[in-house]
């Protein structure tokens, strides 16, 4: 059997979500226009440029395996030209001599591994992102101030006689016969709802198209792979391939309107309000005075807790947690950071705090049930039924551990908390004592419910108050999205 590897971005890699209808890249799709000669391997990964690719096991993975007589398939570029990310950014505008250049990190990561080898590389141009004006000669394209992505990858191809199947071209040519409205349903939809489109990533139907896509490309060519190639390569058909996700669950989600919210508890931070609310597992009504949550100010001091006769909230199976939070739109790039010192602790299963950016935001509900289990990252610590986790998140109601471990927090205990956000990376450190911890999610889903904003903000729960002070929230750009 003939190994056929796969590395790329997301519009390559498999996913995981709770979408409509869920992201597919086209990677997981190859397989089926192939006979069984061919063993595909998708190591593709999400949020990848060509550059931070090499970062992650899966490069080492291909480098420790990839042999004589296998085929790799190259799809970067959507992510390299991300100027705002020093980590991924890569110039097309450079030549290949340049280490900073798309083409070289094409070429020796890639390219040469697979010749050295005595592989086969072939080269995939980016898919373009629907644009609902129809324009395809500039970003959408790939063609930026930074260089035209696909052109670079064009003429390495013609420079080292590699195979280069240009599914820019296709795409846009596809795109621009069926138009927008036709073209979202090739994407990936957060909702039952057309207006929740993600133009960059695909769906089932999408990744099955431009899988097509490239067998009908590669078939054109004069490389061995084609040989491989299924006789009866037929185009998918919309009514047998867009498959809605049949778990999915509509939530009675209202996004956050801060002009209908109740102006107590309301907290200015460098001309920008921020709101406390409790929400989700927190035992009654979470205003009443007897469930003990509350937020308090004193200039840049903010205790942020719950301190009831009885304990209530909880980080694990369900969650409630008392929050004070600033509304972020989805395009803005931010940083934001606080010192956290512990002033009470009751107990320690299930309880904790830090600096968390979610998804979604509810105004004062009790929330008994799984619902409000949205995706976030969390600066902070959570405890388990033995330690306290340092860093850590939630994704498809799925609570992810920490790899950090330390003892059970105390009354005294302080930390200094940094949550940064660049686009589709976001940072998070932790410095406890004379240690740093720091955590990197790039390409999270923050928009799977509310599709429009991000909620960064305090929180603690179950018998924990905290005192946060410094707190500094600072606007660095506008993102440029997926």
């Amino acid at each position: 059997m003939i190994n056929l590897y796969i590395v790329g971005d997301s519009t390559l890699a498999s996913f995981k979500d709770d979408y409509y209808y869920p992201r597919y890249g086209y990677g997981t799709k190859i397989k089926k226009y192939f006979n069984d000669d061919i063993n595909v391997i998708n190591i593709a990964i999400s949020g990848r440029s060509s550059k931070s690719y090499l970062k992650d096991k899966e490069y080492s993975y291909l480098l420790s395996n990839i042999k004589k007589g296998d085929y790799l398939i190259i799809g970067f570029g959507h992510n390299d030209e991300k100027d705002e990310d020093p980590n991924r950014f890569t110039s097309a505008n450079l030549p290949v001599t340049d280490n900073h250049s798309f083409t070289y990190y094409l070429y020796n990561y890639y390219v040469k591994l697979a010749y050295d080898k005595g592989a086969c590389p072939i080269l995939c141009t980016p898919i373009v992102r629907a644009d609902k004006n129809e324009n395809y000669t500039s970003n959408s394209a790939h063609i930026t101030k930074n260089g035209n992505y696909r052109k670079a990858i064009i003429d390495l191809g013609k420079n080292t006689n590699t195979t280069v199947i240009d599914l820019t071209t296709k795409t846009k040519e596809l795109y621009q016969k069926i138009k927008f409205d036709k073209a979202i349903y090739f994407h990936a939809w957060a909702k039952n709802n057309r207006s929740t489109v993600d133009t960059t990533h695909l769906n089932i139907y999408g990744a099955d198209m431009v899988a097509y896509l490239f067998a009908k490309e590669l078939a054109k060519t004069n490389n061995h792979l084609a040989n491989y190639l299924k006789n009866d390569i037929t185009e998918p058909n919309i009514n047998d391939s867009l498959i809605a996700n049949p778990d999915y669950i509509e939530l009675p989600y209202k996004p956050f309107d801060k002009n209908l919210y109740n102006p107590t508890n309301n907290f200015k931070l460098n001309d920008d309000f921020w709101f406390a609310t409790a929400f989700g597992d927190n035992g009654s009504n979470p205003l009443l005075e007897s469930t003990g949550y509350f937020v308090k100010s004193n200039d840049n001091t903010y205790l942020v807790g719950q301190d009831g006769a009885y304990l209530k909230g909880r980080i694990g199976e369900t969650e409630g947690i008392v929050f004070l939070f600033h509304q972020v739109p989805k395009e803005d790039n931010f940083i934001v950071s606080c010192n956290a010192t512990v002033i009470t602790k009751k107990a320690d299963f299930e309880s904790g705090f830090g600096l968390m950016l979610r998804d979604d935001i509810y105004t004062n509900q009790n929330i008994p049930d799984a619902s409000i289990l949205s995706n976030y990252v969390a600066c902070g610590i959570y405890n388990d039924n033995s330690c306290s986790h340092i860093l850590y998140s939630r994704e498809n109601k799925i609570l992810k551990p920490s790899e950090y471990l330390m003892p059970y927090y105390k009354v005294g205990d302080s930390f200094k908390l940094t949550l940064k956000r660049l686009g589709q990376v976001v940072e998070l450190t932790l410095e406890y004592k004379d240690k740093v911890y720091n955590k990197t999610y790039t390409d999270f889903d923050f928009f799977a419910v509310d599709t429009n904003y991000m909620y960064v903000g305090l929180y603690a729960t179950k018998g924990t108050t905290i005192k946060f002070d410094d707190l500094s929230y600072t606007y660095l750009s506008k993102s440029q999205g997926a």
